[in-house]
């Protein structure tokens, strides 16, 4: 398939430490493996260490950052008017955001994504890469289609990769007393997808409610996650003999659905598994979550009653947490695998497709996750996890385990082998592979 493609973000994927990161740089790895020239205009600068990292994956970046304004005086005076009205608005979100779950949810509008700037940019770049096709990595970059000419136009295909349904993820963030980081309603979120000639949704049922909402004016495509195969055979040496010790993993980025999961999994279900299985069961906790925790002098975690700024607990003390590590930061994913047999997902909202659940069966791990984790999850990967309604019965499953330790291998098993069918770059990308020979 020898197509010129073009992502447009501002997300730095090759660092892959959320799951918006690994999915796309999964969708990178694919469309080279499609051997498509790709590249990606970003919306950022790379320091040396991100230098060496995209060299080292072979990642042809345009790293795009206004460093002088225009020379003309009257470009310039509005030049730096924009650049302080965009920053005050994102520092203002930092700093006030999360107590908005006190004042009232407020977030950022679609506007303040804006760059003026970055719109000739990025229109330079599409007239030097000449593209088949740009894909444009969350809808908040959809501005930057204005910028290209009449003929750049009708020359490129337009793509928006949506990764979620913003206007529901919203609504739940706020139902839930959480701020969003975009604030957008359903009508806003259909005009802004007319702008591309295709959709892409990360699962089924996404993929319908934006045929709904486009009124089935444009193409919609389905295109999940794919894993990376290449380890497979090395973890499958791992899976060995039942453990003598169940050890839990969660893994999750800082972000208040991740934070509410793990709270409510810790105050209701683990204090139970903990009382009954408290020689044989530990929970072990990594990603940018841990920030977000607080620790007695022994290093064992707390939390308070309240979340309050910047999501750190406020209030009364709950803890220390018994049989429970936390990890921080990790520098390579295998770290966290590597100490775990199960992994939990307690998420009780949030929209598209959990990436942490497909990559702890390409791990080979038993998973056991909510329902709301399980959406968009292939309906056949069921038979490797355990599915439930919420932080009780995930406590119940966990007990369940431990009192039967020789379960544990053949799920395992059978998740690897999974994550080798559902997740594969032949399912996941089937649709937008012949979209773009088409």
């Amino acid at each position: 398939m020898e197509k010129r493609v073009l992502f447009a973000t501002d997300v730095p994927f090759w660092q892959t430490s959320t799951g918006a990161e690994q999915r796309i740089f999964a969708l990178h790895r694919f469309l080279k493996n499609e051997e498509c020239d790709c590249a990606v205009f970003y919306l950022g600068k790379l320091d040396d260490t991100e230098r060496q990292m995209v060299d080292q994956y072979g990642i042809e970046v345009f790293d795009c950052v206004s460093d002088e304004p225009p020379e003309k005086l009257v470009s310039r005076l509005r030049w730096y008017a924009d650049a302080t009205i965009h920053q005050a608005r994102n520092w203002l979100f930092r700093e006030k955001g999360a107590t908005a779950v006190v004042d009232g949810p407020a977030s950022l509008t679609l506007e303040d994504f804006e760059w003026p700037w970055a719109k000739t940019r990025f229109s330079e770049t599409v007239q030097s890469y000449d593209p088949d096709c740009v894909i444009f990595e969350y809808i908040k970059m959809a501005y930057l289609v204005d910028a290209l000419d009449q003929n750049q136009r009708n020359c490129t295909q337009c793509l928006v990769d949506t990764h979620d349904v913003l206007y529901r993820r919203a609504e739940q963030f706020f139902a839930h007393g959480f701020p969003h980081w975009l604030e957008i309603d359903r009508e806003q979120e259909a005009g802004v997808l007319k702008k591309f000639d295709a959709v892409i949704a990360i699962q089924d049922k996404e993929a319908k409610t934006f045929s709904e909402m486009t009124d089935s004016m444009i193409p919609v495509i389905t295109a999940g996650h794919a894993v990376d195969s290449d380890v497979d055979n090395e973890v499958s040496q791992k899976i060995g003999r039942p453990p003598k010790k169940i050890v839990v993993g969660y893994i999750g980025s800082k972000n208040f659905s991740n934070w509410q999961a793990i709270r409510q999994f810790l105050y209701c279900a683990w204090p139970t598994v903990v009382e009954r299985n408290a020689a044989t069961c530990e929970l072990v906790i990594a990603g940018g979550i841990c920030d977000w925790f607080d620790s007695d002098l022994d290093g064992k975690p707390i939390l308070r009653s309240n979340v309050g700024a910047d999501g750190k607990d406020e209030g009364d003390v709950y803890g220390p947490i018994e049989n429970v590590k936390l990890l921080g930061r990790i520098d390579s994913i295998d770290e966290f695998y590597d100490q775990i047999d199960v992994v939990i997902n307690p998420v009780e909202f949030g929209t598209g497709l959990k990436i942490k659940n497909a990559e702890s069966l390409r791990f080979g791990k038993l998973l056991i996750t909510t329902t709301n984790g399980f959406d968009g999850m292939p309906e056949a990967t069921r038979l490797a996890c355990m599915v439930v309604e919420n932080v009780n019965e995930m406590g119940q499953a966990i007990n369940s385990i431990c009192n039967d330790l020789p379960s544990i291998r053949p799920m395992q098993e059978l998740a690897l082998q999974l994550s080798q069918t559902e997740f594969s770059e032949s399912q996941a990308y089937s649709e937008l592979k012949r979209y773009l020979e088409s």
